[in-house]
């Protein structure tokens, strides 16, 4: 079905260690870098694309193994995303931006703002998987968990996109309906390792998420899926990790599951719009 991004650009940029896909959207304001989450890609933000497009410009990368990103076995520690995602603020960008990561890609970005706080004017974490690893999670992280072993027991049996869009609707139900035969591509691009080490608890841990988000001073939007309806965060969870300072602000989208930008798209708009608008007003 290709990528679902009408009116981007869509290039691959070589890094001199991998290549990696992106897209720009129209020149509409300061710019605003996507980071999707695990088994996604760079359209993973569909449903808030056009909205957000209209005071942005938009680049949305796919991270590798995802995509049309290069695969890289035994490659894919937090400190190789993060290399990635500053090659792409520095030579597509080419500003400081707005980072916005949803879940893995989250992590991904609270660690580039970290460590290289001269390339992010501001910073939305949406469910975020800071911890990067099975031993930093919440116990809520167990239904996740359970819906990538679902992904893997269906790549590992060999289907085409067209039988795993079927088994993907009867996992996700609620899902928009273009949902199932893209989830379906995503899972057949990405590199298999990276969901098995999610699934199996090897997947490389990304450091301790309090002293990422301690060295943070941009403005920080924490975006809370419901953990009673699948989210990954507990309440007590981010009270312990997230730093008492006014530039952070936690907003709680109840009944929404751990995608909230697809999921519930009419409940993060009026969060995150106002927030973002307030940015460029300051």
């Amino acid at each position: 079905m290709g990528l679902l991004l009408d009116g981007f650009t869509h290039r691959t940029i070589d890094t001199g260690e991998i290549e990696i896909g992106y897209s720009v959207g129209p020149d509409n304001g300061p710019t605003l870098l996507l980071l999707h989450g695990m088994s996604s890609r760079r359209d993973g933000f569909i449903n808030v694309v056009e909205p957000l497009s209209k005071n942005h410009r938009i680049v949305t990368m796919d991270q590798r193994g995802h995509g049309y990103s290069s695969h890289t076995p035994g490659e894919y520690a937090r400190e190789n995303q993060v290399r990635d995602v500053v090659f792409v603020l520095e030579n597509v960008c080419k500003e400081p931006a707005i980072l916005w990561g949803h879940s893995m890609g989250g992590g991904n970005a609270a660690s580039t703002v970290s460590k290289h706080p001269e390339l992010a004017t501001a910073l939305v974490l949406e469910d975020s998987g800071l911890g990067g690893g099975a031993a930093r999670r919440p116990s809520s992280r167990g239904s996740m968990t359970n819906i990538f072993a679902a992904h893997l027991e269906l790549i590992e049996a060999g289907m085409s996109a067209e039988e795993m869009a079927p088994k993907l609707q009867e996992l996700s139900p609620n899902q928009p309906e273009y949902f199932a035969p893209w989830k379906a591509e995503c899972l057949l691009q990405m590199d298999i390792e990276i969901i098995r080490g999610s699934v199996e608890g090897t997947r490389p841990a990304g450091g301790d998420p309090k002293e990422i988000l301690s060295k943070i001073e941009c403005p920080v939007l924490f975006l809370q899926a419901d953990p009673h309806a699948g989210g990954s965060n507990t309440d007590e969870y981010l009270a312990e990790i997230i730093p008492n300072r006014e530039n952070f602000k936690i907003e709680k989208i109840i009944g929404s599951g751990h995608n909230i930008n697809r999921e519930h798209t009419e409940l993060l708009l009026p969060v995150v719009l106002p927030w973002l608008e307030n940015l460029q007003q300051n």
